[in-house]
């Protein structure tokens, strides 16, 4: 059974001795002893660890100095052309990794057997110190898996839900460049932003899980912030269960299921 938990908590599998006055910790345990006995293989989106592990307070400052690594080729042919090429990735230098905080739930949860889900995304975001645990896709089912992942991701945003909100507030700042508005808005928006970028990784992590065929994805999450436009809301649920059989579960309601 692959089962995805979210960043409320995978923490609590992966290291459930540090949460010992936590009411549900029995049910965190016995998922955990799942994992160990081959019965679920949990998975972590990317997004934990990239776009969640930036402090709130840090994130418009993040995406205005935040820039693509863009590289240049320039070759020349026998008949004397010459050719020049251009490729855009990820700055790997700019994220600052893993906090003392993650570090020690990222090796319990090394320890486990997690693997880290990604949705990827030119000069996309991302952490040097999470690959070790980075899902191993290759040839036709990585290409199977790209071709969900974005049409999900694309439904998601169709719902107002995912990136909506931080393309809607991005766009508003900068029509020309959407991340960059996040950077030319005003410190007003911060407490937006910060939001914004937290349903933003909600999103990716529905749609990287559903499309490594995920059973359920584990969460608390009952959409109380994100309202009726979180992806986590009752009548985006209901649309993301209809068409791709997404199923939700918490802790508890998992742990009764094994």
């Amino acid at each position: 059974m692959k089962v995805t938990f979210d960043s409320n908590t995978w923490r609590k599998v992966a290291s459930p001795d540090n949460f010992p006055k936590d009411p549900f910790i029995q049910d965190y345990r016995k998922i955990r002893e799942a994992i160990n006995d081959s019965r679920i293989i949990p998975f972590i989106s990317e997004t934990v660890f990239t776009l969640e592990a930036i402090r709130k307070i840090d994130r418009k400052k993040f995406f205005k100095d935040y820039k693509a690594e863009i590289t240049t080729d320039i070759t020349e042919t026998e008949d004397g052309q010459i050719k020049m090429s251009f490729k855009i990735g990820p700055n790997e230098n700019a994220h600052p990794g893993n906090n003392e905080f993650l570090k020690e739930h990222f090796a319990n949860a090394a320890k486990l057997g997690f693997n880290i889900i990604n949705l990827p995304r030119v000069a996309g975001i991302t952490n040097k110190d999470i690959e070790s645990l980075k899902y191993k896709m290759s040839n036709e089912k990585l290409t199977k898996y790209l071709d969900k992942v974005f049409e999900v991701g694309a439904r998601i945003t169709e719902l107002k839900a995912g990136d909506y909100e931080i393309n809607r507030l991005g766009l508003k700042y900068n029509p020309e460049a959407g991340m960059h508005g996040i950077g030319d808005a005003p410190d007003s928006e911060n407490g937006n932003i910060a939001k914004a970028v937290a349903e933003w990784a909600d999103g990716d992590s529905v749609a990287s899980h559903i499309a490594i065929g995920g059973d359920y994805f584990c969460t608390n999450d009952q959409a109380v912030s994100g309202g009726s436009n979180s992806v986590f809301s009752i009548k985006n649920l209901k649309v993301l269960n209809d068409e791709y059989d997404f199923k939700t579960v918490t802790p508890t309601e998992l742990a009764k299921m094994l």
